[in-house]
């Protein structure tokens, strides 16, 4: 059903400076991180981001560059965010890596959505914003490798393959699960037990 109220756009001025110009990038990636909540990343659509932020879907491009741009950085904060959280689980020694990486992901679906479609986003990036993205990408695997060294006997090259596994696990089982939902699939044990086995798989394979 249309609205009978459709959003207004909001009176922003052009950004003119560079803190200007990142305030309207937060702001969009806030409102782009709440409408994830209840739509896939796959789903989402530039108008509806465009209206939960207030701004003309030429508003949106010109901070963000694209909607594929936006949605890969919501996915680096995710990323931070749960690299934070994975650190602090990896403490408790009872908890091995392989079942400190599965809940931490499990509990974040909005990440393993991202995950999932990111391989689509990241083939539909203008040059500059893959360049950006590279980047984010670098970052995030540097956090990983950091906080898994202590708890893993691996050298450098392993690591990168296990934070490739890793992705590509997340979104393979995410992308099933996907399957048989209407919206966001629960972060449900079922896919938690699944991406331990496969991780905990691997990780031994790297060790042989």
């Amino acid at each position: 059903m249309v609205s009978a109220n459709p959003p207004v756009a909001l009176p922003f001025a052009r950004a003119r400076s560079p803190q200007q110009r990142g305030d309207r990038v937060r702001h969009l990636a806030q409102a782009t991180r709440a409408l994830l909540d209840d739509t896939r990343a796959s789903e989402l659509t530039l108008g509806e981001i465009a209206a939960a932020a207030g701004l003309a879907k030429s508003g949106v491009l010109r901070y963000a560059g694209s909607r594929e741009a936006l949605l890969l950085l919501v996915m680096y904060r995710e990323h931070l965010g749960w690299v934070a959280d994975l650190d602090a689980h990896l403490a408790d020694e009872q908890r091995s890596p392989a079942k400190a990486l599965a809940h931490t992901l499990a509990q974040r679906p909005v990440l393993c959505d991202l995950i999932s479609a990111a391989p689509v986003l990241m083939n539909r990036l203008a040059p500059d914003d893959a360049e950006t993205v590279r980047t984010q990408s670098r970052d995030v695997e540097d956090r990983l490798l950091e906080i898994l060294r202590p708890r893993l006997p691996l050298d450098r090259q392993q690591l990168v393959l296990l934070t490739a596994a890793i992705h590509a696990f997340v979104g393979a089982v995410w992308g099933w699960a996907a399957i048989d939902s209407d919206t966001q699939p629960e972060p449900g044990t079922d896919l938690e037990r699944t991406l331990a086995a496969l991780l905990r798989t691997f990780i031994a394979g790297l060790q042989a």
